[in-house]
């Protein structure tokens, strides 16, 4: 069943007013393990450590609050530690997926995502040249102070990279140190959520990262946010309704079947309608 876009997010893509915001499931549809795959993983090794705690964990994992168990491995291995286990997790190199293909090939403002992998880097060298370096960080103050002030799309990689030095967000509290003790980040987020139309893509309604990314700026903004939207598998009516009031999102649902091809389908429906076009393209021809 093909997916009816709205009007206002399809202008907002042609008008280069849109910013594509990318979640955990479109790795996760690549070959990378699932937020509590990872999490399982870290949890895992910090209990073979010798400063482990475990007594009382498994009512956690009982009632899967990753979060709260990522914030205990946190504790338990260290930043060192935890790169090392995404590093083996989530470190090989896996090949960009056709989605991944449709969003470097729209002419989106930006893209925000995060994922720790390099999927949409790649994507972009595939789509649009030797573009393959776009992404940064939030500790690039550079980039973050200009890239809504330059007509160059941009990837910004929000809870770090892997591969890049540096730590990770990996935890609600890091979330809440990059958001309460970094002004840079924070203005560039409340920048991006006021003045442009954000498509969140690859997130479902139970998405830690969906939560930690929205919470503040609904409770500072409430509903004075423009309204965003979000391509969501099976949504029920109070699922929309919920993400209506509580985050400020029309939810796009879809029926996910096996594939989440109505995903591709759509995305492919916004690239025809703004296909990504290289800026210095007629420069390079008449040089």
């Amino acid at each position: 069943m093909s997916i009816k876009l709205p009007e206002r997010l399809i202008n907002s893509v042609r008008r280069g007013k849109c910013i594509a915001f990318v979640g955990s499931g479109l790795s996760v549809a690549a070959g990378y393990p699932t937020w509590a795959e990872l999490v399982q993983a870290l949890v895992d090794e910090a209990n073979e450590m010798p400063l482990a705690q475990i007594e009382g964990l498994q009512k956690f994992s009982d009632r899967n609050d990753w979060i709260t168990l990522a914030e205990y491995a946190q504790r338990v291995l260290g930043p060192s530690g935890i790169r090392e286990v995404l590093r083996e997790k989530i470190g090989r190199k896996l090949p960009p997926l056709p989605v991944h293909r449709a969003i470097a090939g729209t002419a989106y403002r930006g893209i925000i995502t995060t994922n720790y992998d390099a999927l949409i880097e790649s994507a972009i060298a595939l789509e649009r040249g030797d573009y393959a370096n776009v992404g940064f960080g939030p500790s690039n103050l550079d980039r973050l102070a200009q890239v809504l002030f330059e007509p160059d799309p941009f990837v910004f990689k929000m809870h770090g990279d892997v591969h890049a030095a540096g730590g990770v967000i990996l935890a609600s509290r890091d979330y809440d140190r990059l958001i309460v003790r970094s002004p840079h980040v924070r203005a560039f987020l409340y920048s991006v959520f006021l003045n442009y139309t954000v498509l969140f893509i690859g997130y479902s309604l139970s998405d830690p990262d969906l939560y930690l990314a929205l919470r503040e700026l609904t409770l500072i903004f409430e509903n004075h946010l423009p309204k965003h939207y979000a391509l969501v598998a099976g949504a029920g009516s109070f699922e929309i309704a919920h993400m209506m009031s509580q985050m400020n999102i029309v939810a796009i649902s879809y029926e996910a079947g096996h594939d989440h091809a109505p995903v591709l389908e759509a995305l492919e429906q916004l690239r025809a309608a703004s296909p990504y076009v290289d800026p210095f393209a007629d420069q390079i021809a008449a040089d």
